[in-house]
């Protein structure tokens, strides 16, 4: 399978439409971003592990070079790569460390005496797990902590040597076989291990950050704090990618299952013929909310890419709004767990014929259950929607405190009426005005109660944030989930 797989990988990438895709990320023409990511549903639902690979490659490992590098960067790296001279992965998870990147082990100390950085794993919590394409890449983009003269400058990303053109391993680098997985059996997972591995200055990625050949460090962003959220706001597009590549699948199962259910018949009226699953109405409500679901992420997800391209093209990816890489961190999340729901239904209305391999949707199913925990654990992804949120309610409290005062007192006093005996509404329950007044009151309900516990729990309890926040993840969870259906409408 793997081998296949990245038989497939090499003749697709070759394909003159691909090329073309891989040299307007190079150039950064306009709408490459949103091009890129239909491409990618495409090639996902052709082959799941074809389209996850070709990710890694192209949109990981290439996507880190292009958002996090600069010019001589991407005409080392990304131009070779569009001529597949070689392939990369992309390094980050850890052992210790998966959705907290900021508390990665791996190490990059620059040696000031050589002009190199030593990329080192220090303990066997820091190695690279899960790392895609690791026993075919030659090289790496791995995020370690920057050392100079002793001290950290937080997680950068460096382009580090795994493989020469022959397939031998660079000196000091050690890939384990991670072996057989639930699905995605073409896709390569490694461990990689560093033993003080050098490579030269230029190969750390210095969007972000720099270092001059005397040991100075520079960085156009001075908070350490905002340039770490810089660089993972730069990797956006690639979680995107995931909502995506599962809107591929949902697409392929629902159509492999409602073609089915217009085929197969089962029962119907005594001497008569029977009649087509469809037409039974536990059939058409089990299939038809996922067929709805997956037009909506469509156009959702679709115009996501869109401001993502705009900001690229007014030069705004240095700093790409935090409400962007919310709402994607929020249709990251419901895309792939509505994913994981639509496939199992699509299964049970197929049938015995779904549960067979040569039908796809269980392979589906093996190949996407992963998407909800890479590019970001969904739990986790639902709670950085939430940090936005409550970042947006206290920016709005500071510069217009008064008026906002007013509208939440307003807000409050009309969602308690309308939930008071004095209630009159002529909306009915089908009606979409009704549905818009229905969702926005239950995240406003939501949004408010929350603020009203990590106050008290904060100012009045002298909690610290931490521990606060978390007796709250319940809450922040509804809140998030509230927060993205509303979007939805």
């Amino acid at each position: 399978m793997r081998t296949l797989t990245f038989q497939r990988v090499t003749f697709t990438m070759g394909l003159p439409l691909l090329k073309r895709a891989i040299q307007d990320q190079v150039e950064k023409t306009r709408n490459f971003v949103s091009r890129s990511l239909v491409i990618g549903e495409v090639l996902s639902t052709a082959d799941m592990a074809t389209g996850v690979k070709c990710g890694i490659i192209y949109w990981l490992f290439g996507g880190a070079v292009r958002n996090l590098g600069g010019p001589a960067h991407v005409t080392q790296w990304l131009q070779p790569l569009q001529e597949q001279k070689h392939t990369g992965m992309f390094a980050m998870t850890e052992r210790g460390h998966g959705s907290n990147v900021r508390g990665i082990q791996t190490e990059a100390t620059f040696d000031f005496s050589a002009q190199e950085f030593v990329i080192n794993t220090p303990c066997k919590d820091a190695e690279k797990m899960y790392i895609g394409n690791a026993m075919y890449g030659n090289y790496a983009a791995v995020f370690a902590q920057l050392i100079i003269h002793g001290r950290s400058q937080g997680p950068h990303c460096f382009i580090v040597p795994v493989r020469d053109e022959h397939g031998r391993l660079h000196p000091g680098v050690t890939v384990v076989d991670m072996m057989h997985k639930e699905g995605l059996h073409g896709v390569d997972n490694g461990i990689l291990r560093f033993d003080s591995v050098r490579i030269p200055r230029e190969n750390l990625l210095d969007k972000f950050g720099s270092v001059a050949p005397d040991g100075q460090y520079h960085s156009p962003i001075k908070d350490k704090s905002a340039r770490f959220n810089a660089m993972l706001a730069a990797l956006t597009p690639s979680r995107l990618a995931v909502t995506f590549q599962a809107m591929g699948s949902m697409k392929l199962g629902l159509t492999i299952a409602i073609r089915y259910s217009h085929s197969r018949r089962q029962f119907g009226p005594k001497a008569r013929e029977e009649v087509k699953i469809i037409e039974h109405q536990t059939q058409t409500l089990r299939l038809m909310p996922h067929l709805a679901t997956a037009l909506a992420l469509t156009f959702a997800s679709r115009y996501a890419g869109t401001l993502l391209d705009e900001d690229i093209f007014r030069g705004k990816e240095l700093v790409s709004s935090r409400p962007l890489q919310a709402l994607v961190a929020g249709l990251k999340a419901y895309s792939t767990w509505e994913n994981v729901s639509c496939l199992q239904d699509c299964r049970e209305c197929t049938g015995g014929m779904g549960y067979m391999m040569e039908n796809q949707i269980s392979g589906l199913k093996c190949d996407t259950d992963v998407f909800v925990t890479f590019e970001g654990d969904n739990v986790v992804m639902l709670q950085v929607v939430v940090r936005e949120l409550l970042a947006q309610y206290t920016k709005q409290y500071e510069e217009r405190p008064v008026s906002s005062l007013l509208r939440n007192w307003a807000e409050s006093g009309s969602d308690r009426l309308r939930t008071s005996f004095l209630a009159f509404n002529m909306d009915t329950v089908s009606n979409l005005t009704f549905l818009l007044k229905a969702v926005h009151f239950r995240e406003r309900i939501l949004q408010r109660g929350l603020v009203a516990r990590i106050y008290y729990k904060v100012m009045t309890k002298k909690e610290d944030f931490f521990r606060a926040w978390n007796s709250c993840l319940h809450h922040i969870t509804c809140l998030s989930l509230a927060h993205i259906h509303r979007g939805f409408l």
